[in-house]
């Protein structure tokens, strides 16, 4: 419970605000960035896994296995576990299109990925100076983080669509 309700306060900040301080208490660099997007997105996964769980003990076949002596650990990795791996994966795959922003986003503001580093974020900032004589330097790799969480989302929403749908058989 205490737990949770430190994941609830961590939620209540927005995240590129969370992720942020936690840049500021690290340091400006791109291992910095990934370490605390990731763990700026770590509320996000524990309230969806406890979900999961929560939803996932209450099923009939749960209390079946429990009622026929099936071990508690046996029953978590065969009944309880495989609920709780299909919405975990499908947030982690649109999760992942919400870190390349984020990334590219903190990368841009320089507390990422700093110069010469070749990032996203970086090159977009530098061309930023130069969109008057040569648009070209900051508007491809614009495209290319557009594309890269477009299809990554695509992926996400595929998965979500065909984990949903064998749930439902």
């Amino acid at each position: 419970m205490v737990l949770m309700r430190l994941a609830d306060i961590l939620m209540a900040m927005p995240g590129i605000l969370l992720t942020m301080v936690f840049i500021f208490s690290l340091g400006p660099t791109l291992t910095n960035a990934m370490i605390a997007i990731g763990l700026a997105s770590i509320p996000e996964y524990a309230r969806l896994v406890r979900g999961s769980v929560l939803s996932a003990r209450e099923l009939l076949y749960v209390d079946a296995a429990h009622v026929i002596g099936v071990p508690p650990w046996q029953v978590m990795a065969r009944h309880i576990l495989p609920n709780v791996v299909a919405p975990t994966l499908i947030l982690a795959t649109i999760g992942i299109g919400g870190a390349i922003l984020s990334l590219a986003g903190l990368s841009f503001l320089g507390l990422g990925a700093q110069p010469p580093t070749p990032e996203w974020g970086v090159i977009i900032s530098d061309g930023r100076a130069r969109l008057r004589n040569a648009w070209w330097i900051a508007t491809f790799p614009g495209l290319a983080i557009a594309l890269s969480v477009l299809a990554i989302n695509l992926v996400g929403d595929g998965l979500r669509n065909l984990l949903g749908s064998e749930r439902q058989r």
